[in-house]
This record gives structure tokens, C-alpha cells and sequence, in this order.
């Protein structure tokens, strides 16, 4: 049996159109359909139940607090009783005659089975010459992170057997750009894989979802799959914002200490309350960006954001002890003003993001 799973996120114009056609395609395969949809707030998930209702071999689940399309699938794919596992995209732009092709090919003489653009025969329809050109370049950086050559590692639109995705899933990530190129990433190099050729549709419902998130998203897998064994990804993006709050830092020093200057003299204690006072600005910055895009998959939300905020500044107070003490020794030794602030600031990084993934983001 093949198990389709659907990933949905603002698709109710799209499904009215795409569940016929895939019944019409499916009509002689025995199949499954698993509708995923990420609490859509245009209500799809209603939507589908509502046209399923009297479908048995229609299921859907909507999930609560998460969001991703490669989680998405996954969830799909572990909810799924085929024996070949599928996806395609909720938006109509994957060839839906293809579905039987695809199933065939991994029953038979491949383990992944890819819906391929970029063989003879396939094509990406009426892209403009820019979101080509950025496809194109995305499969050049990603065909030679794959184990096994393929033409369109970035195709949204494949199946694999069950019994290969069941030796992988402890190796995917959830939070990957595309659950087809974690997969080729992961395979053994002896896995058999097949591209059958198909041409890109034109959405004619909804919006597209290729925005600079996803863009983003896809930059940080790069890094992910293959820096970030080395160094975590979570790492780099909390020094980032580390970084970023040194900048604040400094704007806030500045500000707070020209307005505790006696004439042109700044006494150490009164340098000592504008290094304090930039470095609670410095953690609120830092805070809100690390909740925001750091560990946006375990985002902390209203009374927890302010839970977390106090957690925050507790797993931080170390650091920003460590800050003051460094920055005024070296500015009571003689040290240049602003290179004593600086110092101080990178003190402690490695304590406060340790410290703030054990108090408070800790998913």
C-alpha cells in the first residue's frame, strides 16, 4: 500500500482541487492519505476534515505548537501503514499522475523513488529566470553533500520504501530544509535510487511559501549537515547574537556613561554603573533575539517568555558579574576605555549559552 502524506499550511483554496485529482490518480492503487497540516490559521485542517468525512482512507492530523515542513512529513510518515511512503506538496504544482509511477518504482528496483525536474523530460515549467537561477544554485551546493548522485536532490515530491526510512529516522533531522536531500544525506552509498522525470506546475491557489525564512532555513541545513557536527548550529547562532549584543553593549555603555561624566572624567564607580546598566540592555536584546531565531523551535510565549526572561537573566548573572569584574580591572590598570568594555563583554559566552540551555530553553 502506498501511504501519501499531504503537509499543509494555508492550502484551503488548493485542497478542493488537488484531493479529487489524487483520488482520480490513485483509483487503482491501494493507498492511504495522510493530510498533516500546521494548525493552519486559515483553518485547513477544518477544511479537510470536512471534505474527508466519509473517506476512510483519509486522515488527518493537525499539530498543536509545531510547525515545519520536515517534521511535518515525518510525523506522516511515522503515522503511515504503507509499505512505500510518499510526498508531495498541498499546492498542486507536483504532477499527481506521477504518484503511480513513483509507488511502482520503489515496490520494485529502487528504495527512493525522486520526482525529478532536472532529468530529460522534466522541467520547472514558468519559473522566472531568478527563482531558476537560485534552484539551480541550491542543487549544485547540495548534489555533492549527497551519498548518492542525483540530478534533484531538492525535489519535494518522492517516496521511499518503509522498511529504508525506518533505518534512517533516528539519523533525519526534523528541522531540515527538505526531507529528501536529509535523506540523501543519510542513505548508505549502495542505496538504489530513481529519478522519473516530471515538469513544475503553476500554483493557481494560495501563496507561495518560498520566503526568506525558508531561504534561511535552508542556509542553516547547509551549515547543519555539515559544520554543525563539529560545531553545534545552536552554538553559532547564539554567538551571533552574542555578537550582535556586544554592539548593544556598547551603544548602551556609551549612552549611560556620557550621562554619568563629570565634566570629562568618569570615576570607577560610576564606569562601573554604566557597564552594569548596558549589560541588563545587552541580556534584554540578546533575549529576545535568541527566543525569536536561535531557539525559535522551542520559542517561549507570553507568561513563559516572562519566566523565561528571569530564568534568563539568573543563567546570564555569572557572565555578567565576570563582564563587570574583567572591565573594571582593565580600566583600573589604564586599559583603554572602550577595549576594557569590549573584553568584558566576551567573557562568560560559553557560561551563558551552557547556562541558557539548562534553564531556559532546554527543548
Amino acid at each position: 500500500m502506498l501511504s501519501l502524506i499531504l503537509p499543509t499550511f494555508n492550502e484551503s483554496d488548493s485542497l478542493p482541487h488537488l484531493l479529487p485529482r489524487i483520488k482520480d490518480a490513485l483509483a487503482d492503487t491501494p493507498h492511504e492519505l495522510i493530510i498533516v497540516d500546521d494548525d493552519s490559521p486559515d483553518k485547513t485542517w477544518k477544511l479537510a476534515q470536512d471534505l474527508t468525512k466519509d473517506d476512510d482512507h483519509i486522515h488527518i492530523i493537525r499539530r498543536i505548537g509545531r510547525r515545519g515542513l520536515s517534521s511535518a512529513i515525518m510525523e506522516g510518515f511515522l503515522a503511515a501503514k504503507g509499505d512505500v511512503l510518499a510526498v508531495m506538496d498541498a499546492d498542486g504544482q507536483h504532477d499527481v499522475t506521477l504518484l503511480p509511477k513513483l509507488y511502482a518504482a520503489a515496490q520494485n528496483d529502487a528504495e527512493v523513488a525522486i520526482g525529478s525536474r532536472y532529468i530529460e523530460g522534466g522541467g520547472v515549467g514558468e519559473w522566472d529566470e531568478r527563482r531558476h537561477f537560485l534552484s539551480r544554485f541550491a542543487t549544485r551546493i547540495t548534489q555533492w553533500m549527497c551519498r548518492v548522485p542525483v540530478q534533484d536532490p531538492m525535489s519535494g515530491f518522492f517516496a521511499i520504501r518503509k522498511q529504508a526510512f525506518d533505518t534512517l529516522v533516528n539519523k533525519l533531522n526534523p528541522k531540515g530544509f527538505k526531507m529528501l536531500l536529509d535523506i540523501l544525506v543519510c542513505i548508505p552509498k549502495n542505496t538504489v535510487v530513481r529519478e522519473l522525470p516530471y515538469t513544475f506546475g503553476v500554483r493557481e491557489h494560495g501563496e507561495s511559501k518560498l520566503s526568506w525564512k525558508v531561504q534561511l532555513d535552508f542556509l542553516e541545513y547547509l551549515y547543519d549537515a555539515s559544520l554543525g557536527r563539529l560545531i553545534p548550529l545552536l552554538f553559532v547562532k547564539y554567538c551571533i547574537v552574542g555578537t550582535m549584543g556586544v554592539g548593544v553593549h556598547m551603544s548602551a555603555y556609551m549612552l549611560f556613561s556620557s550621562l554619568f561624566r563629570n565634566g570629562s572624567d568618569l570615576t570607577v564607580f560610576n564606569f562601573s554603573i554604566a557597564v552594569l546598566l548596558a549589560v541588563e540592555i545587552a541580556i534584554l536584546f540578546n533575549f529576545l533575539l535568541n527566543n525569536i531565531w536561535t531557539f525559535s523551535q522551542m520559542r517561549l510565549r507570553g507568561s513563559a517568555a516572562i519566566t523565561g526572561f528571569a530564568k534568563y537573566n539568573a543563567a546570564c548573572a555569572f557572565g555578567a558579574m565576570a563582564n563587570m569584574a574583567v572591565s573594571t580591572f582593565l580600566f583600573s590598570l589604564g586599559t583603554v576605555e572602550l577595549l576594557s568594555v569590549a573584553i568584558g563583554a566576551f567573557t562568560g559566552v560559553v557560561w551563558n549559552y551552557t547556562m541558557s540551555r539548562m534553564l531556559t530553553w532546554r527543548g
